[in-house]
């Protein structure tokens, strides 16, 4: 049975894809005019849909709506995708028929492509994509799906899909989720980008005025002394740390060394 009715599937052409059947092929393919090759390839794609050869109509029918860019085409690739099972890209075409056509689609066609979509709608998953990141590349399945924030959710059949982010702010640059969807439902996959890196520490400078600037141990004089006392014998700690107060240190000027003699 033919899916496809001739006339109405293309009389938003304004007569482009009639009147391109009527055209004569040019013998090069290469020179043939682009409206009288979207008539043709549309044309065998309705042949091939006659013989139930889909996958080859759906070749033909894709090639017609590059060229031409003529929305009731949608229509013919939404029931060749629905004859395939592919529920998704259906639904996808379809939807995207009505909002294309708008006030042009005729009411019967509409009424038919409304119903589709409702049977349609327990035979596909969504994903919804959300990423802190603004204008990051959302892939599903390797297949582009826009950039965020998206608009909508992304309709897929049924079953395991992989969604990427793709984005320089990210990790290595991208973010790859796995999800696997039931038919009706919607899951929603987040992606937030890492938080930066925090400084590392700075060591505070030492005070100023600390006891540890006027220790004896860091005094010139201090270790004269006590180079003299390796030199020539031990002397006591209190001698060295605790010099008189009346002395005064100079350079040239330090107090002879009195070794101990073991005498009080």
């Amino acid at each position: 049975m033919n899916l496809f009715r001739r006339v109405p599937a293309v009389t938003g052409l304004v007569g482009c894809l009639v009147l391109a059947a009527a055209l004569p092929l040019r013998a090069a393919a290469d020179e043939e005019d682009p409206l009288a090759e979207a008539g043709r390839r549309f044309d065998q794609g309705v042949a091939y849909v006659n013989e139930g050869r889909f996958e080859a109509a759906m070749a033909e029918f894709l090639r017609a709506y590059d060229i031409s860019g003529e929305w009731t085409v949608l229509y013919n690739l939404g029931q060749v995708s629905r004859s395939l099972g592919r529920n998704a890209d259906a639904y996808d075409y379809f939807r995207r028929y009505l909002a294309a056509g708008g006030d042009d689609v005729e009411a019967d066609r509409r009424s038919e492509v409304e119903q589709a979509l409702v049977q349609l709608e327990p035979r596909v998953a969504r994903l919804a994509v959300e990423v802190d990141l603004d204008g990051a590349l959302v892939l599903v399945d390797g297949a582009e799906r826009g950039v965020t924030p998206l608009s909508d959710p992304v309709v897929v059949d049924p079953g395991s899909h992989v969604v990427e982010i793709r984005d320089e702010r990210l990790a290595g640059g991208r973010e790859r989720r796995e999800v696997i969807l039931a038919g009706g439902l919607t899951e929603t996959v987040r992606v937030s980008a890492p938080s930066p890196g925090l400084p590392p520490p700075v060591n505070p400078p030492p005070p100023s005025g600390t006891a540890e600037e006027g220790s004896v141990w860091t005094s010139w004089w201090l270790w004269t002394i006590v180079g003299a006392v390796v030199a020539g014998g031990a002397v006591t700690a209190g001698v060295l740390l605790w010099p008189e107060e009346s002395t005064t240190y100079t350079e040239g000027n330090l107090p002879p060394i009195v070794l101990g003699t073991g005498a009080p």
